[in-house]
């Protein structure tokens, strides 16, 4: 018998005892996005691999690489965005823990270069734009290869190394998100009584911290995050 290659690997099973691994074919990632199965992924991920490196420490995102968003590519992908203008970036990395929960009000295509792991929690658990519990969060193996669309709203941050050299992966979203808000919109977050502006960080970007992740607080971060922080072992 075959083994499909979105089946969690045992060795990665092993590892992590107490903390349910899913693969993104279970019912369980229905909620969050699906998987496509269509989109031919190997000379996208053959480039990204060959363009990008992993940092020795924490992660590295950039919102958009110029190689990565050649004309082939950038219309095949804009096909999901409806022919929004989009960008296509990258998220490299050796980290291990949820750390914080961020979301966009789009969907984001998610391409794994390498094995990846990702906390993916429903943006119900957000409770009055303040804080969610980390043990509402479930854990999801990416295969080398897998692309899905991640749903508007699902509460998510930077993936988590499956192998101990770190991960890659391919981050799609509209143009523009992620990036610095204009200094007119600052003052206006800073202003708002809104409860959900004070999660606003960058441009369709709100964003929680938990309390254990300094780097982010130390950017201004809303410390939301209640929990464990928890971690993966990778094998």
């Amino acid at each position: 018998m075959k083994t499909s290659r979105f089946h969690v690997p045992l060795d990665l099973v092993r590892n992590n005892p107490n903390e349910k691994i899913h693969s993104i074919e279970s019912s369980r990632f229905k909620k969050y996005g699906r998987i496509l199965y269509d989109f031919d992924t190997s000379y996208l991920v053959t480039l990204a691999d060959r363009v990008t490196a992993i940092p020795e420490h924490d992660t590295t995102y950039e919102t958009f690489l110029p190689v990565l968003e050649e004309p082939p590519i950038m219309e095949e992908l804009k096909l999901y965005y409806g022919e929004q203008d989009i960008q296509i970036g990258y998220c490299n990395g050796k980290n291990q823990s949820i750390n914080g929960m961020e979301y966009h009000k789009n969907p984001e295509l998610f391409v794994a270069v390498t094995d990846c792991l990702q906390f993916l929690t429903p943006f119900s658990e957000l409770e009055e734009f303040n804080t969610v519990d980390t043990r509402s969060s479930e854990l999801f193996f990416f295969p080398k290869g897998s692309a899905v669309i991640v749903e508007a709203n699902v509460l998510h941050l930077a993936p988590c190394g499956v192998s101990k050299d770190g991960f890659k992966s391919i981050i799609v979203l509209p143009r523009g998100t992620n990036e610095p808000l204009s200094k007119s919109m600052a003052e206006r977050v800073s202003k708002s009584n809104d409860p959900e502006s004070k999660l606003l960080l960058k441009n369709n970007k709100w964003i929680l911290a938990h309390p254990e992740r300094t780097n982010l607080i130390n950017q201004g971060v809303h410390v939301g995050l209640r929990g464990p922080n928890k971690i993966v072992i990778p094998v």
